[in-house]
């Protein structure tokens, strides 16, 4: 049974009082680089009033709230008779000064590193890992998790910019513009190429003269657009708060644009498919903003993203990348509601479709039709081998992705593909060891990986994800010039947007929303809001690496056949090269026109676009 100061003694060693620092021991040496020992009642008092909320009260980016906290834990130390009314005094009084926060693991990888500080809560309890003085080893690789937050904030901010500016940040009386810069100030220097908060304090026919906490400046007219947005210095006054980055200095002048935080956000994991370490992980925009982290807390409907597992299924059951499906309007009953009319994107819709075309342009059509023909039986078993944990419906939504899943979720069950069909559990913890360096485990660090699909299938659904990417909805991850296979995903109303791909050599995935599930806008598709960010995490995160082609496993057949009937191709009529489970490739031949007179199968005169999903 613990005592009161045990209990007290194990809270002010494990809270979180933010910047990384857990503890109040950390936090001292994080906030003020003392020891815990050596603080002063103001420095003390400002600590114990972060926990409540040590986003919204860290002094180094909210000043003004962090100040007004711990004034208020002063007054309650007085009241109590903790301190005396001259230790109060001079205590309001003092002025702080903080410590910079130091690069690390944590401010590198914050919601990598808070993700594992909960693993390990799981696996020792609440308190153990903070009384056994642990020595966590983690398979993050902090260069992909720098190109991953990079990306992630560039991609969020372009799709902000099409969305247009929203408008100034607050008023302020310009009486208390001075007060306002000092307190922004004290939160220490602004990180070059980040946007700072500035003070409108002049609006002139050429622009804006603005004040940052470190500069004044002009904003010259031609500087005010956010994306398509150009706002004419007449729509600000004085007093307005502004988000601005510096664009030059000369002259005795700096020069100043409009900036505007992202309300969007977002999440991207990336895995080592060989050995299911994850290798970096972001959980938002940033993480200063919101701890919550989207990539493995936030549950959201994948939307075509789900297709390749559906697609999985059907392989299995039978069908080939070259069986034709009709792709035409369906209508399904739904109980004593209105018939359910699942809809392409655009509402086009092309006839007999061999499926690698369907799943290249995402036609909703058939992919309901297949799971309607397989039965959701047998469709809801085979999606068992993913380790989904999410609920699976039990109705045709299902092909169009209507569980909710994490992202990570949806990027560990496309591994199954990268691995030619082997699932396997995230890997975050390499190695733990106690004080003394002696290992504590090593076994749930190990790569394992369960074989839950053949290597045949697994191979076919990439070569068709494949097609996706050469001339379907992902065309611009084809920008990485290398083999890649992915899908995009973009829930109704545009909810949601994702991109799942992979290389030979990487897995990675990526999904953009509101927290609140708002439409990111018109046409912010998974191609088109999503697509992008993962192509640049690839770029920056594969560097020089040596371009491979996916490895061709047994089991698989190679044929040519005739694209408008799905059947063997003949001697001198068109003719594509088709990938097939062996066994399952056609064994009848199309026929010539001009040997019977008779036209092929009805197909598309031209391959039309792909939807944009």
């Amino acid at each position: 049974k613990l005592s009161k100061d045990d209990i007290l003694y194990l809270y002010l060693n494990q809270i979180y009082f933010g910047a990384g620092a857990y503890g109040v021991a950390a936090a001292a040496r994080a906030f003020f680089d003392i020891d815990v020992g050596d603080l002063t009642i103001a420095q003390a008092a400002l600590l114990a009033g972060l926990p409540q909320a040590p986003s919204r009260y860290d002094p180094q980016r909210h000043p003004q709230q962090a100040l007004a906290r711990q004034h208020y834990v002063l007054e309650r130390m007085r009241a109590v008779s903790f301190i005396n009314a001259d230790q109060y005094t001079a205590a309001r009084a003092e002025r702080l000064t903080f410590t910079p926060h130091r690069p690390g693991t944590y401010l590198a990888a914050p919601w990598y590193v808070e993700h594992v500080r909960r693993l390990l809560e799981e696996r020792y309890g609440g308190t153990a890992p903070y009384q056994l003085g642990l020595r966590v080893y983690t398979a993050v690789d902090l260069g992909m998790q720098r190109a991953a937050e990079e990306a992630l904030r560039a991609g969020l901010t372009e799709l902000d910019r099409r969305q247009g500016f929203r408008g100034p940040i607050r008023h302020l009386d310009p009486r208390k513009g001075d007060a306002f810069l000092a307190h922004l100030a004290a939160g220490g220097a602004a990180q070059a190429g980040r946007p700072v908060r500035a003070i409108v304090t002049e609006v002139r026919p050429s622009g804006l003269v603005v004040h940052t906490p470190w500069d004044r400046g002009t904003l010259p007219a031609d500087a005010l657009a956010w994306g398509k947005t150009r706002v004419a210095p007449g729509g600000f006054r004085a007093g307005d708060v502004i988000s601005v980055t510096q664009t030059g200095r000369g002259d005795g002048t700096v020069r100043f644009a409009l900036d505007q935080e992202p309300q969007v956000e977002g999440s991207l994991v990336a895995f080592d498919p060989y050995t299911g370490e994850v290798k970096a992980m972001v959980g938002g925009y940033d993480f200063n903003r919101s701890q919550f982290n989207r990539a493995v807390q936030a549950r959201r409907q994948p939307g075509s993203g789900f297709k390749p597992l559906i697609y999985a299924a059907a392989i299995e059951h039978g069908y080939t990348p070259a069986s034709i499906v009709l792709d035409a309007p369906i209508e399904l009953p739904n109980g004593n509601q209105p018939p359910w009319m699942p809809r392409n994107y655009e509402g086009k819709y092309f006839g007999p479709t061999p499926l690698r075309q369907a799943l290249a342009r995402s036609l909703n059509s058939v992919t309901v039709r297949l799971v309607d023909a397989m039965g959701i039986d047998y469709v809801r078993k085979s999606l068992g081998r993913f380790g989904l944990e999410a609920t699976l419906p039990r109705n045709l939504s299902l092909a169009l992705g209507s569980a909710e899943l994490t992202p990570l979720e949806l990027v560990r069950a496309y591994g199954v593909f990268a691995t030619l069909g082997k699932r396997f559990d995230p890997i975050f913890i390499t190695r733990v060891t106690d004080s003394e360096a002696n290992p504590l485990e090593f076994g749930h660090t190990r790569p394992h990986f369960e074989p839950v699909m053949s290597p045949a299938t697994a191979y076919v659904v990439t070569n068709m994800m494949e097609s996706v990417v050469k001339h379907g909805t992902g065309r611009k991850a084809a920008e990485l010039g290398r083999p890649v296979a992915g899908k995009t995903g973009t829930t109704n109303d545009t909810h949601d947007a994702w991109f799942i791909g992979f290389t030979p050599d990487l897995l990675a995935g990526v999904w953009v929303g509101f927290d609140s599930e708002r439409s990111l806008g018109a046409h912010e598709t998974g191609g088109h809001a999503a697509a992008p960010i993962w192509t640049e995490f690839m770029k920056q995160a594969l560097g020089d690496r040596p371009v491979v082609d996916f490895p061709v496993p047994d089991g698989v057949t190679f044929a040519q056949i005739d694209p408008a009937s799905g059947l063997r191709a003949v001697p001198g009529g068109e003719a594509e090269l088709e990938v097939f489970v062996s066994g399952t490739e056609p064994t009848r031949y199309a026929s010539l026109p001009e040997a019977t007179g008779l036209e092929p199968a009805a197909a598309p005169a031209e391959a039309p676009p792909a939807d944009t999903d």
